[in-house]
């Protein structure tokens, strides 16, 4: 008896040290609708497939009986033209991955979690296996493809001009919109040809770009099979592009924004513009109008576009010698924007100086120099003098308590310096004493609500929370850019877009605000 006890704790002790067999990823494969996926930190006694013509199912297997357990659905949208005609451009899907022929998008069941309490974590596991952000990664089309990007690249040229001539103030038309998109769109697939399902592109300079744009379903047709290139193209219709291109649903409004008068409850596209309006991209009239069946111009395009991209030059002072559109006037409305879509413009701004490396304090995070001698340095939060081209550095004042991001200087006095630190993601400071001492830029309202997107959301708190980063760039002599990114509050987008929102600071505010 002695001996089989030994025995036996001997046969205990040899199994303690055998390796548990390691438990093996869930893994499916539809065949039918193109796709496979294998999640690590799942496995398949977690999950239950069910599987119909465009769809798969995912359940927590432990829940599924008494509670429902749904996790969420692969939705299967194809040919994938048919999404946003299928109006799976809502907050209800995300794109997870796009096949040649097809697009695959998650869907959460919505109306709270499938389980109950005491399968709550087990649950939770399971779905968090099962996140966007996984199935980005681990779903493999059959044959996949590439999801088109906007590229945000400060003066890339997307404007095209003929014989010298812009036409600023001339209708866009299907055509050149549709070449506008292709120009700025990344993808390795651009330069296959997708071939053409109108009658009336073939031989058209914008045959490529809209067979392009048509295979996603950006950009559509009549009911007659035709593109009709040179059509013009509306107000509302430009709106519903804008969103189209970056497969972004469009935001809701907050407040008290008032209505369109000449936008009708139930217009087509009547969500979409007030989406443009509300993130900056497009404007109404003084008069309460937004005129959504009026033709969008040239010059009115390439500024929403400029807007949406981060890159409006409204504010850019333009040497008259880097025009070269001879129906272009200096004067027009829309000068500097024109110019920066036609990849005119540079960074090279003649009051702006860039210092050499050396020439800066080590660990400078953040500097700004108003001449070849004169400039500011931030580093490990001390802000620095000099006024010999950083041969010798001063510091001044107390070491900031925040991690300094950028700084701008219009003068020796005034200049406006941005930071965040763990309390606060959004911190932008103006001094009027060349950086001895420092205020708050957005105690003042009115600042707050002409360069942040307060207006998109319920409370400053939410707005601030939203930000994911800000930065400064030379407008002119007398104005600096502020570019902000951050996520729209009433928004689920299809692909990870975050919208811009991009105002110049005048050295004018800094002298009125500054307290």
């Amino acid at each position: 008896m002695k001996r089989l006890t030994v025995f036996l704790i001997v046969c205990l002790m040899l199994m303690a040290c055998v390796p548990a067999a390691a438990v093996e990823p869930f893994h499916y494969e539809s065949k039918t609708l193109g796709f496979s996926m294998t999640v690590p930190g799942l496995s398949d006694k977690e999950i239950t497939v069910e599987e119909s013509d465009t769809s798969v199912n995912f359940f927590h297997a432990p829940s599924k009986e008494k509670w429902g357990g749904l996790i969420g659905s692969i939705e299967v949208v194809a040919p994938r033209s048919k999404f946003f005609s299928g109006h799976y451009d809502s907050a209800a899907y995300q794109v997870v991955a796009m096949g040649k022929d097809r697009i695959f998008l998650w869907k959460s069941p919505g109306g709270g979690v499938n389980t109950g309490n005491e399968m709550l974590v087990a649950f939770t596991k399971a779905s968090s296996a099962l996140s966007v952000d996984n199935l980005r990664k681990y779903l493999t089309p059959t044959h996949p493809d590439d999801q088109p990007l906007l590229n945000t690249k400060r003066h890339l040229p997307y404007l095209t001009a003929e014989h010298g001539l812009v036409r600023p103030d001339a209708p866009l038309t299907r055509g050149e919109l549709a070449k506008m998109l292709y120009a700025l769109l990344d993808a390795s697939n651009k330069d296959k040809n997708y071939g053409n399902p109108f009658s009336d592109v073939a031989g058209e300079s914008c045959a490529q770009a809209v067979g392009y744009l048509a295979s996603y379903g950006i950009s559509s047709g009549y009911p007659d099979g035709t593109f009709r290139p040179n059509n013009p193209i509306s107000r509302a219709g430009f709106a519903v592009l804008l969103h189209h291109c970056q497969f972004a649903s469009p935001v809701g409004r907050y407040g008290d924004a008032p209505d369109f008068a000449d936008v009708p409850t139930g217009y087509w596209a009547g969500e979409y513009l007030y989406s443009a309006n509300s993130l900056g991209w497009m404007t109404g009239t003084s008069s309460g109008m937004f005129r959504p069946n009026r033709e969008i111009t040239r010059a009115e395009a390439v500024t929403a576009i400029n807007r949406m991209l981060g890159r409006d030059e409204s504010c850019t002072f333009v040497d008259d010698g880097l025009n070269p559109f001879s129906d272009l006037d200096a004067s027009h409305w829309a000068y500097g924007n024109i110019l920066e879509a036609a990849g005119v413009l540079s960074d090279n701004f003649s009051g702006y100086f860039k210092p050499k490396s050396e020439a800066l304090p080590k660990g400078t995070s953040a500097y700004s120099f108003i001449s070849e001698t004169d400039g500011w340095a931030v580093s490990k939060s001390q802000l620095y003098r000099t006024a010999n081209g950083g041969q010798t550095w001063s510091n001044l004042g107390e070491p900031f308590s925040f991690t300094v991001s950028d700084a701008y200087f219009f003068n020796s006095q005034q200049g406006v310096l941005l930071g965040s630190s763990k309390d606060s993601s959004c911190i932008l400071l103006q001094t009027v004493d060349g950086g001895k001492t420092w205020s708050s830029f957005l105690a003042d309202q009115t600042a707050l609500n002409l360069h942040f997107p307060a207006q998109q959301f319920p409370t400053e708190k939410s707005m601030f929370g939203s930000i994911s980063s800000m930065e400064f760039r030379p407008a002119s002599k007398d104005a600096v850019y502020l570019t902000i990114r951050y996520e729209p509050y009433d928004s689920i987008y299809i692909l990870d877009f975050k919208a811009i929102k991009q105002t110049a600071i005048t050295v004018r505010e800094i002298s009125s605000t500054a307290i």
